[in-house]
């Protein structure tokens, strides 16, 4: 599955809700295509852990749970990453988002694999992952974390174009 799905629709106010973590898929590929590299930095469960990652990579229960909430459309992450899925989605719908960095879901084993081959995490291979519109961010999150599914509001939809990501104080416009 690739591209921007719509759904219902989707509004400025409209909520963004990411699945998982960012970067999975990169985060396993590099496990294993790195191995070696790795394991001379890293302990070998911590290098084990992260090729593990393969085995989160469906995304069917989210995009289930997704539809039976009414979400309004929803977008694969791949590659690009969480910063081209934004774009992509505020493109296809010609609205703005407001994000805030520190709410994107990240594994720390991502962080680190990321920082040591000089990745940027939230641009990277990010299969596994989806983000979702939806009017109740809130309520999706829950019905999700109740199955077992991290995921996380990270912010909404606005009028206009500015696709704009907050870190505290600082603001990046993607483009």
């Amino acid at each position: 599955m690739k591209g921007v799905f719509e759904m219902s629709g989707i509004s400025a106010g409209d909520e963004l809700v990411v699945t998982k973590w960012i970067a999975l898929g990169g985060s396993s590929e590099l496990a294993f295509s790195g191995r070696e590299e790795l394991i001379r930095r890293f302990p070998g469960s911590f290098v084990d852990r992260l090729a593990a990652f393969k085995d989160m990579l469906d995304t069917e229960p989210e995009r289930e749970a997704a539809e039976t909430l009414g979400a309004g459309a929803l977008c694969p992450l791949g590659e690009g990453g969480i910063f081209q899925a934004l774009w992509d989605m505020g493109r296809k719908f010609s609205l703005g988002v407001d994000v805030d960095l520190k709410l994107i879901p990240v594994r720390q084993e991502t962080i680190e694999i990321c920082n040591h081959f000089d990745v940027n995490p939230y641009m990277y291979d990010s299969r596994g992952s989806l983000l979702i519109a939806v009017s109740n961010g809130g309520r999706l999150v829950r019905k999700l974390r109740d199955s077992g599914i991290n995921a996380a509001v990270i912010g909404e939809f606005t009028k206009g174009n500015d696709r704009i990501v907050r870190n505290g104080d600082k603001i990046r416009y993607l483009g």
